[in-house]
């Protein structure tokens, strides 16, 4: 069980490059934005998260000039498509049976319909 959410904010970021090349700022704008706010990557998780990714050979970072500073870009891998793809499917299985779990959990009449993790 403890495996399920630390590899939420590796999961995270490599899905938001999956999107597309991005700095450390557009990986946590697209993770905020996706999620409806709900989720958010700080820089003390963000960073040495990507750090990480990058030992791993998951992700590639390259120093680039937008103005007006210079900012690390990262992009996915074939590596880290590789990865996202086997950890999105890991993530959901672990989803789906937690939600099972759940579903047997007692209905409190004022909260309405329980929702389902999937929802």
């Amino acid at each position: 069980m403890d495996a399920l959410l630390p590899s939420l904010p590796a999961l995270l970021v490599l899905a938001a490059l999956a999107e597309g090349p991005a700095h450390g700022y557009q990986i946590a704008a697209r993770v905020s934005e996706r999620s409806g706010d709900v989720l958010a990557l700080k820089e003390g998780t963000l960073y040495p998260r990507l750090y990480q990714l990058e030992r791993e050979g998951l992700v590639r970072g390259d120093w680039r000039c937008e103005s007006p500073r210079r900012v690390r870009v990262y992009e996915l891998t074939d590596a880290g498509r590789g990865r996202l793809e086997r950890d999105l499917a890991e993530w959901r299985r672990r989803v789906d049976a937690a939600d099972r779990v759940l579903s047997f959990a007692p209905h409190t009449p004022s909260l309405g319909r329980r929702p389902r993790l999937g929802d």
